[in-house]
């Protein structure tokens, strides 16, 4: 199979497990993908196959080893609606606190840009959670260059209320208070990246260098400040992120 329409035979493929909802069955053995650049033309595909519709980014610091953690979002943010309908597991709504900062003018390919040009190309900064769901098979091993085309568990992303820029750019540290009814968690939650715009600065750059082009309103999460979380639904749930503000929010499915 040429390679262009093996890529394109992938991407329609984890494009229609995003619509299923469930895991399904995955590609036969045969069928991989092998390199960096590969990932990124699924990804772009996927896009494309998406009525060009790419809402933001998921993305992170390169690990010390180089792997790279960037994933389109392609599905638009659900806004403060106080519901938030999902996809879940065993009727459980798997989130990940985090802050997203929102594009306010659009970022051309081929471009690079300094730390100062991104911070005054962010209009906003919000409190976030990124919305998981894990499309493959209980018992599948996939690849990391599977898991990135598919979207690194990405199902969309809930956008809170608005916190200050300064302030988002100053939280390494933040405590993260969950309560579903009489129910209370408390966590010391740390981003790990150090500061939450440090993984902007390396995306912005890695994706017009690929050629993605970045668009006024795109939104970029940047790591989740405690790992995954497990959170019933049909319950009040409220997220405090504390000097920062707080998220209130019913999950569904």
């Amino acid at each position: 199979m040429d390679n262009s329409i093996l890529l394109e035979h992938i991407a329609k493929h984890l494009l229609n497990k995003r619509e299923q909802g469930i895991a399904i069955p995955d590609l036969s053995s045969d069928i991989t993908l092998n390199s960096i650049d590969d990932v990124l033309a699924v990804q772009k595909l996927m896009i494309k196959l998406n009525n060009q519709k790419v809402y933001g980014w998921k993305c992170m610091l390169p690990s010390g080893d180089g792997t790279i953690t960037l994933a389109p979002l392609l599905h638009a943010p659900v806004k403060s609606m106080g519901r938030c309908a999902l996809f879940t597991k065993n009727n459980k709504a798997l989130i990940e606190p985090e802050i997203a900062f929102v594009l306010n003018k659009d970022l051309a390919s081929y471009e690079e840009y300094k730390d100062e040009e991104i911070d005054n190309a962010i209009g906003s900064a919000h409190l976030a959670l990124e919305l998981i769901q894990n499309r493959f098979p209980e018992g599948y091993q996939a690849t990391h260059y599977e898991k990135l085309a598919d979207g690194l568990s990405n199902q969309g992303v809930y956008l809170g209320s608005k916190v200050d820029v300064k302030k988002a750019y100053e939280s390494s540290d933040i405590n993260i208070d969950v309560k579903q009814g009489e129910d209370l968690q408390s966590y010391a939650g740390t981003h790990p990246a150090g500061l939450p715009q440090l993984p902007l600065y390396w995306a912005i750059n890695f994706l017009t260098e690929n050629g993605f082009e970045l668009k006024a309103g795109h939104i970029f999460i940047t790591g989740s400040y405690n790992g995954l979380m497990q959170l019933d639904i049909n319950k009040k749930t409220s997220i405090k992120y504390e000097g920062l503000g707080e998220i209130t929010v019913e999950f569904s499915c």
